[in-house]
């Protein structure tokens, strides 16, 4: 299951929908901001985000993500959601 959920995660198409399944409405704006500097659709964005995470995360970002995605009624949702606030944290003070 984890790997065909990190498998539609880096798919740009798949990613960009589950965007909208994602409440965070400042994490969002976080994420597109960034992929509007890099020139490229929120989506692709995220996805190159996951495929990075997948790549160089470490222990403590699978536990949680593992741990958000077992709770959740959507885990696709959840895990993108876990891994972007792992990548696009809130500014200090904000949270």
């Amino acid at each position: 299951m984890l790997g065909t959920i990190l498998g539609a995660l880096t798919d740009p198409a798949r990613a960009e929908e589950l965007l909208a399944a994602i409440g965070d409405a400042a994490m969002l704006a976080r994420v597109r901001e960034a992929a509007a500097a890099s020139g490229i659709a929120p989506g692709a964005y995220a996805a190159a985000t996951v495929r990075h995470l997948i790549e160089h995360g470490s222990e403590e970002i699978w536990l949680g993500l593992v741990g958000r995605m077992a709770n959740s009624p959507q885990p696709g949702a959840a895990a993108l959601e876990a891994m972007l606030a792992h990548a696009f944290p809130a500014p200090r003070g904000t949270a």
